[in-house]
């Protein structure tokens, strides 16, 4: 059967047939090379990463919405809805001049005016990466409906790097936003308006997104097809056996069934390959630091090294990675050092500090339990607690899993607080500035997704954090950030899993898969080669 969607001869269950025929009028062979089809592991919580760090949301809006800058395939800064831009030479004021007539997909002129209300308004009061990016920004001023000036206390050499990142940096309607109402609850989180490369049509949970081309898109000849489809399939293995069957056309990272990527490499009609991703991801778990065994620095080291992380990497993560180091991922090498405190795999050790730290064996053998929540749309964290569970019984401690969806993860971890341990993945660039400041700073101890949820409050930290920050040798920043590294090392606020390697895996006929370097940006450039 033909997908109405895309005209790829595809196969589908019958609730979801149905549900896409209802969406769409679109249907026969035409549309064969003119649309593309991307597998989602869940439903998205929004579509908009003003308001989240969710990755498949911040992918979902790459598509629809736009940021000031963009990354070319080598990372340099080029145009998305700033045409050109200033840098005083003493690096306090960028100024930057926007494309004129671009239109929000209501047919609401945009300006300037939307840039410096939502990067103020929304990014940098509900979207972690943006609270770090935006620190050293004193304001944003529209100086007219097509300049906008970004005003700093301090150079900051990451800005403008950091505005080409949707998980920072969306520009997003004031129109819209700016009606007295949590952005957080705004319906068009789900409805989306934006200025980018497609226009949202429809939103079909637990079957599909569907977003069209944007006829009137100011970056000329973009997009490359005309219908792009996010299609929702929660099993690992089934999205790797929709793209062999062409039922998809791409699985990026953050969707990839790890344990699929080999027979999917064996596919002639699959391409493989590794995304390099200047934000630079870990797997990590945060600790609650305020009250319980966990508030012992001595406690939360011992059972770092009750932790088989090689283990984990090969089991959980199929070997596609680094074990971690400290809080900076190695595929951040200006900034990595592995000359930091290490936890390596020695249990004996770990029962010996347990002891001593004042938690001995009961007569039933047991310590304390902890519980460990994520997200059960991020694969491999699921294989991680339940192997987690069997390294910590065998020091003593129980461990109860508490797997979740993703709406009810980020409310129990980032704004209850509820939880002894909770996992995930979480960048550490484009820069520490950026990725890894919002994470342990005593001022990001917020009930937002992506900040300080660990409680962990170091004043010394943060003074270290602000020096490099407005640092602009790039040498002494270096030296900085080891310091950090070290002091976060010693103090073990999170337990660094491994660093992730993105595998991702797509129809060998396409092109332009790899242009984006930040992993969430549109897929404007992407094309068939036939």
């Amino acid at each position: 059967m033909k997908n109405p969607l895309t005209g790829h001869a595809r196969i589908f269950a019958a609730p979801m047939l149905a549900a896409i025929l209802a969406a769409t009028s679109l249907a026969g062979t035409a549309l064969a090379q003119s649309a593309l089809v991307v597998a989602l592991p869940g439903d998205p919580p929004v579509i908009n990463s003003g308001v989240t760090t969710d990755i498949s949301s911040s992918n979902l809006s790459g598509q629809v919405y736009n940021t000031l800058v963009r990354l070319d395939p080598k990372g340099q800064v080029i145009p998305a809805l700033a045409q050109s831009w200033d840098i005083s030479a003493d690096g306090l004021t960028y100024t930057f001049k926007l494309y004129s007539g671009v239109k929000w997909h209501d047919g609401k002129p945009f300006s300037a005016a939307d840039v410096a209300w939502s990067l103020w308004n929304v990014n940098k009061k509900y979207n972690g990466p943006a609270s770090g990016l935006l620190e050293a920004v004193e304001k944003i001023e529209a100086i007219d409906d097509l300049t906008v000036a970004f005003k700093l206390k301090y150079p900051y050499p990451p800005l403008l790097r950091g505005l080409a990142y949707f998980n920072s940096s969306t520009i997003l309607p004031k129109h819209i936003f700016d009606n007295g109402q949590d952005p957080r609850e705004n319906p068009a989180n789900l409805k989306p308006i934006g200025t980018g490369p497609f226009v949202f049509k429809e939103y079909s949970k637990g079957s599909h997104v569907i977003f069209e081309r944007n006829p009137d898109y100011h970056l000329k000849d973009l997009p490359n097809v005309d219908r792009l489809v996010f299609q929702i399939i929660p099993n690992e293995a089934a999205r790797g056996l929709a793209l062999q069957k062409g039922d998809v056309d791409f699985i990026p990272y953050y969707a990839i069934p790890l344990g699929e990527v080999e027979a999917l490499r064996a596919d002639p009609k699959v391409a493989v390959t590794f995304a390099k991703r200047m934000i630079a991801g870990e797997f990590m778990a945060f600790l609650n630091t305020r009250q319980g065994p966990l508030a012992k620095k001595e406690v939360r080291q011992a059972l770092y090294y009750a932790m088989n992380r090689e283990e984990l990497l090969a089991k959980a993560g199929f070997g596609y990675g680094k074990v971690s180091a400290g809080p900076i991922s190695s595929e951040q090498p200006i900034f990595y050092t592995d000359q930091v405190k290490q936890y390596g795999f020695d249990p004996a050790k770990a029962e010996t500090m347990l002891d001593a730290a004042g938690y001995p064996r009961g007569a039933d053998g047991k310590r304390f339990k902890l519980r460990v929540s994520f997200d059960l749309k991020e694969g491999p964290m699921n294989d991680t607690a339940r192997l987690m569970r069997v390294q910590f019984a065998a020091v003593g401690v129980d461990l109860d899993i508490q797997g979740m969806d993703s709406g009810a993860w980020r409310n129990s971890a980032f704004q209850q607080w509820d939880f002894d341990i909770t996992m995930g993945s979480f960048s550490t660039g484009p820069d520490p500035a950026v990725g890894v400041e919002r994470l342990y700073t005593c001022r990001n101890i917020e009930k937002l997704m992506a900040r300080n949820a660990s409680g962990y409050c170091n004043p010394a930290l943060d003074e270290i954090f602000a020096q490099a920050g407005r640092e602009q040798d790039e040498a002494k920043r270096v030296a900085l950030y080891h310091q950090v590294q070290n002091i976060l090392a010693e103090d073990a606020p999170h337990w660094w899993l491994w660093d992730r390697y993105y595998p991702i895996a797509f129809n060998a006929e396409l092109d332009g898969i790899l242009d984006d370097l930040t992993g969430y940006g549109a897929f404007d450039v992407v094309k068939w080669k036939n």
